[in-house]
């Protein structure tokens, strides 16, 4: 799927497949994804979101020809989560055509394959932003950056939280 910010309101939604972006009445607001996984009762909550919200997708098939750009809102994340995201509000998370899958998705699965999931979120996090960053100019011609975003609660001492 897609993710794509409403225009008016800002709100982040995620789109399935077979969706139409048209229709936000059938997407999946993001905040509500957020609250179903903050209400489960887990001690530690770690969301990966291989989807921008720039109003492209990962080809520029939806909507991309609307040029829509709006910086997705995240105060839903609360609690113990923490939501490791592709890339910036602006920008596109990009393919890397030969794994078949976003480039996020390849750097994340890489370093938890190399560390056999012994990463600190703080390394992760730097690993994802060089990499990632690197390898989107490199392959794609463009900028991806990698973001983190946690809950207030969390503020102090999620980056030292391990796999």
């Amino acid at each position: 799927g897609h993710g794509f910010p409403d225009e008016a309101s800002g709100t982040p939604y995620l789109i399935p497949v077979d969706v139409d972006g048209s229709n936000l009445a059938a997407a999946i607001p993001l905040s509500q994804v957020y609250s179903k996984l903050s209400n489960t009762g887990a001690s530690r909550i770690t969301v990966f979101l291989d989807a921008c919200f720039s109003g492209g997708g990962r080809t520029q098939g939806l909507l991309a020809a609307r040029g829509v750009r709006i910086k997705p809102k995240t105060d839903a994340i609360s609690g113990n989560m923490v939501v490791f995201s592709a890339s910036s509000g602006e920008q596109t998370a990009l393919p890397l055509r030969s794994e078949k899958h976003g480039l996020f998705t390849f750097y994340l699965l890489r370093k938890l394959q190399e560390t056999q999931g012994r990463v600190t979120y703080g390394e992760l996090e730097q690993y994802l932003r060089q990499n990632v960053g690197q390898d989107a100019l490199r392959k794609n011609g463009k900028s991806q950056d990698p973001e983190v975003f946690y809950s207030p609660q969390v503020a102090e001492t999620w980056k030292t939280w391990e796999w």
